[in-house]
């Protein structure tokens, strides 16, 4: 017994000897640690900002130039084989010139798809559920938009469009131009400098989802929430130390509407978190040996506790990482048990959250919409107040619980939401079958919100 407790006392001896020998060192604060981290995150926004902002400078030079807006002006006057050609030419000279394999038009008169290989096809919501991306943007009254998608015009790869209007000398609306960066080439820039600066890079939206990261299951699947309640601006960076020598570095974007963040440890660091390692191992190995010696088990233990990336962290339902672990990366349904699919979210939440609790109007939301699909449906978080459920119910059985969920919520919670329903098409992907009922969705919140709409 005597030579346990001899043990046991050295052991604390030599941490106590570390811990003030180390102390000082962790007590004064390097005063330009973050003044040489903001300079790392400021090379990194540069790069970036001039990687990202040159396909919207040629995407709106494309929008404004007279040929373009000639060609679509006299498009139902011109051959469809002529018109064929001459944009199929105009954007391949796009392609050579600057390299952007995924240029294109689409005009407003004809909704003909243009690329430099010709017309792809003629955009259609109804045909391809996919297509509702065009209505969408010019409904939200924007200039130019960023948009990171699959290109299917280019094997399905992962994609940052810019998408600009082409206005006429009248003011009429002539159609859409842009250009797409693919996703490989952002993705190599920011791996080299993840490499060279030992830190993580991300762009994400102002609900926190991720648009680009080198690791590309989490492309509009993970979510870095934390960074968003920075309330990071486009006029500076904001810093934010994190645990063990961690810190945080975000910028918003306003040409992209996207947050830069900028996270990890830096080289000034490292040596302070060596240290701090080696005292964490000194005392995890006294509590083992104490542990050991004398069979105590009264001594608080913490588990560590792993973020599943399949939940959201708010409402505890499943979320689209889930959706890719459980049906693949194509996102196909492996079950014939879903007979409906619901899209629903909060009209004007934007409003809502400035007058109300955000998260707890959300989280009464969703507690109406788990009393109305029972254990008769999967409910997933898909983004911000935007939810989707497979349901074990027809679309007319569903159609009529909504109304009564649009009800209970309008009553009991003061504000409204709009439901979109279709019945589920198993030969399609479970994102077309979304994109499907996105259209009845947004139908309603055309016709001013609180109802359901069913295709």
């Amino acid at each position: 017994m005597r030579h346990k407790i001899i043990s046991v006392f050295l052991v604390i001896a030599a941490l106590v000897l570390t811990t003030v020998q180390i102390a000082p060192s962790l007590l004064q604060k390097d005063p330009h640690r973050a003044v040489q981290n903001t300079l790392v995150a400021s090379h990194i926004y540069d790069s970036l900002s001039r990687s990202v902002e040159r396909p919207i400078i040629v995407a709106r030079s494309m929008s404004a130039d007279t040929f373009l807006k000639t060609a679509l002006e006299d498009e139902n006057s011109v051959e469809k084989e002529e018109m064929e050609r001459l944009m199929g030419s105009y954007l391949t000279a796009i392609k050579d010139k600057f390299g952007y394999i995924a240029a294109f038009v689409i005009s407003e008169k004809t909704h003909r798809y243009y690329t430099p290989k010709g017309i792809d096809k003629i955009v259609n919501p109804q045909n391809d559920p996919y297509d509702i991306w065009y209505q969408l943007f010019l409904d939200s009254g924007k200039d130019l938009d960023l948009d990171t998608d699959r290109d299917q015009v280019n094997g399905y790869r992962w994609t940052v469009f810019v998408n600009t209007r082409v206005i006429g000398a009248d003011g009429s609306l002539l159609g859409v131009c842009g250009v797409g960066l693919f996703m490989d080439d952002l993705q190599e820039l920011v791996s080299s400098s993840e490499k060279e600066y030992g830190v993580r890079i991300n762009l994400i939206d102002p609900e926190g989802l991720v648009q680009v990261d080198t690791d590309s299951s989490n492309i509009e699947n993970a979510y870095i929430s934390e960074a968003i309640a920075d309330n990071a601006t486009a006029d500076a960076f904001t810093y934010t130390e994190r645990r063990f020598g961690g810190f945080r570095i975000t910028r918003y974007l306003s040409e992209l509407e996207w947050y830069l963040v900028v996270q990890g440890v830096s080289k000034i660091e490292s040596r302070t978190s060596v240290k701090i390692s080696l005292v964490i191992l000194y005392a995890l190995l006294v509590l083992s040996l104490i542990s050991v010696f004398f069979g105590k088990n009264g001594i608080a233990r913490h588990e560590l506790v792993k973020s599943s990336s399949s939940e959201d962290e708010l409402t505890g339902l499943p979320n689209r990482n889930y959706l890719k672990d459980s049906y693949g990366e194509l996102g196909v349904f492996n079950t014939t048990r879903y007979k409906s699919l619901a899209v629903f979210d909060i009209d004007r939440f934007k409003e809502a959250n400035e007058t109300m609790d955000g998260d707890e109007v959300i989280l009464l939301v969703v507690d109406f919409a788990k009393k109305v699909i029972g254990d008769r449906g999967l409910l997933f978080r898909w983004s911000g107040d935007e939810f989707v459920a497979f349901l074990e119910m027809t679309a007319d059985e569903a159609e009529e619980k909504f109304k009564i969920f649009c009800a209970e919520v309008k009553s009991r919670i003061a504000v409204t939401v709009s439901v979109g329903i279709i019945e589920v098409d198993l030969s399609e992907s479970i994102k077309t079958n979304y994109h499907r009922a996105v259209q009845p969705c947004y139908a309603v919140k055309e016709a001013g919100g609180n109802g359901v709409c069913r295709r």
